[in-house]
């Protein structure tokens, strides 16, 4: 029997999960005294590591059972993923340890306090979509739900016209964000080729809200 890899992939094109796939990359700011990353370096954000613009690509996802076996074996947290790789994906050849991967068929809830106009009013993603705004009346500390702001690729948040918070003002940010992950690790293997034919990949993913944790 011989593997078609043309059809796997196909069938991973058409069962799969749209993805956005960030290649990462050391930071030259690491400490060759400490190997820590500069805190305070703008590119890298004090994380140590940065990343390529998006790449759009295609994942699959495999049986429970893959999960159930590494959990098993203790290499498992709450919420890690694991994921098949098909070799038409540039993350075959590419893909390494903390790229970044921004499933697009999947949202989180998120909700965050903000403060108007401070140096922080950034958020660290783009969100899917903003369900509420709102902040609190200073004087009868009553909620006032306000417009709607827009929200560049990079998380800068723009105000435009109508009822928006006060300057200084903290206020709260409720909607959806595409969920985020990093590559934890790819599965050892000594046989990425069957007689030839260049075989699927699996990796296992984690939250990227655990990202340097």
């Amino acid at each position: 029997m011989r593997l078609r890899a043309d059809h796997f992939d196909r069938h991973i094109k058409n069962m799969g999960q749209d993805t956005l796939w960030r290649r990462s990359y050391a930071c030259a700011c690491i400490s060759a005294e400490s190997g820590s990353p500069d805190p305070k370096h703008a590119l890298c954000r004090g994380k140590g590591r940065i990343w390529d613009d998006p790449v759009k690509t295609v994942i699959g996802v495999p049986s429970q059972t893959t999960s159930a076996k590494m959990i098993a074996a203790g290499l498992w947290e709450q919420g890690d993923m694991t994921i098949v790789i098909p070799r038409s994906s540039p993350m075959w050849e590419n893909g390494g340890r903390y790229d970044r991967l921004t499933m697009l068929n999947s949202t989180d809830v998120f909700s965050l306090p903000l403060t108007r106009g401070a140096v922080t009013e950034k958020l660290p993603f783009k969100p899917a979509t903003i369900t509420r705004v709102f902040w609190l009346d200073p004087l009868t500390r009553l909620t006032i739900d306000g417009v709607f702001p827009s929200v560049s690729d990079d998380g800068v948040i723009t105000w435009g016209s109508g009822l928006t918070p006060p300057v200084g003002a903290v206020y709260s940010m409720t909607g959806t964000k595409f969920t985020e992950y990093y590559l934890f690790d790819q599965f050892p293997s000594d046989r990425n080729e069957h007689q030839g034919v260049q075989l699927p990949k699996k990796a296992q993913l984690r939250k990227w809200d655990l990202f340097g944790r």
